[in-house]
């Protein structure tokens, strides 16, 4: 006959749980409990261990509030009041999103193309300090011998290239961001595993950015003056042909009060010519105002905070992490060695 093993505590009598009885087996227990805590806390260094440093640094700016295109579009609501087709000007278009800049291939391609100094002064890209597309080592050279057993197809160099720029996409997707803050301003946010990188790629993610609105803007103003150059030649010609129709009718018609049409139609043709000068001087305003326009700084964006240089790394957090490690394991110690004993006695039986 097989010896069976008792509790010394009975947890569970008549359907209930015996308070006082689960806190003297969990206290006889204590140090198994502690073995699985600290098999938690362990796992928590070793997650520190192998994980990766990185330092965050952020900047804050005050976007702009328009788009500089408010007088256009009255302009063009005011020639539509007098029945007259001014059509639109080619660089109206959708307010330029930074938050969308930031995540765009355009800005991801240009901090990956671009060299970078660490804080030991060493010259690096983001390919090498990720290990991107390296050619020297001891697995690139045996998939690049087995591809060739297997003649399968060996990728070009631009292939390589592109298939870098979408790993290091990936990458970047996680180590940078820009959000709206709650009282209006962006923040542009970096981790990196230098210091010294994380502060230098806010500094160029919101010199890329004032370059990218700039260039949007003198395209949009060249294009917007431009648009003006051409109506003011097609309202310039409407107004000489206005004026010459006027002049003509009253060469005909030189007794023109004796004529209640006449004098209508003259009324008209007067309103044409007027309509058309206060036109033409508009465009003529707006053309001053948009050569203006191109001269000024168009950056569009001022920083409030610039980028700082992290001195403590900001992930992971050691010592959160070492807690949260001994807390989980704490709690989860207790409901797994009441489940380990109760299949031992279970066994036992």
């Amino acid at each position: 006959m097989k010896n069976k093993v008792k509790p010394d505590y009975q947890i569970i009598q008549n359907d209930e749980i015996d308070l006082k009885a689960l806190w003297n087996v969990l206290w006889t227990n204590k140090l198994n409990l502690s073995y699985i805590t600290a098999v938690f806390f362990g796992l928590g260094i070793i997650y520190l261990i192998f994980s990766t440093t990185l330092y965050y640094s952020n900047a804050l700016m005050i976007p702009e509030d328009s788009d500089g295109s408010t007088s256009m579009t009255s302009m063009l609501s005011l020639a539509s009041s007098f029945g007259m087709d001014m059509g639109a000007p080619a660089s109206e278009g959708p307010t330029i999103n930074m938050v969308d800049y930031v995540t765009s291939r355009r800005l991801q391609d240009l901090i990956l193309e671009k060299t970078w100094m660490n804080k030991n002064g060493e010259t690096i890209n983001l390919f090498q300090q990720w290990d991107i597309g390296d050619t020297t080592g001891m697995l690139y050279g045996l998939k690049t011998s087995l591809k060739s057993v297997l003649n399968s197809e060996v990728k070009t160099a631009e292939e390589i290239r592109l298939q870098m720029l979408y790993a290091g996409r990936g990458i970047l997707l996680e180590r940078i961001s820009a959000k709206k803050t709650e009282t209006g301003l962006l923040m542009i946010e970096v981790w990196m595993e230098d210091p010294l990188i994380a502060k230098n790629m806010v500094t160029f993610i919101i010199d890329s950015m004032l370059d990218f609105i700039k260039e949007v803007k003198v395209a949009r103003s060249k294009i917007n003056r431009e648009f003006l150059v051409k109506r003011m030649a097609d309202v310039g010609f409407e107004l000489k042909e206005a004026e010459q129709n006027m002049t003509d009718f009253q060469k005909d018609n030189r007794r023109v009060a004796d004529s209640p049409e006449l004098v209508i139609e003259l009324a008209n043709l007067r309103r044409d010519v007027e309509i058309k000068t206060q036109l033409y001087i508009m465009l003529q305003n707006e053309y001053e105002l948009a050569r203006i326009e191109e001269t000024k700084d168009m950056g569009g964006l001022e920083v409030l905070d610039e980028a700082f240089y992290p001195v403590e790394p900001g992930k992971p957090q050691k010592a959160l992490v070492l807690l949260l490690s001994v807390f989980v394991g704490a709690i989860i110690a207790v409901p797994g060695y009441l489940i380990y004993r109760g299949i031992k006695l279970q066994r036992a039986d």
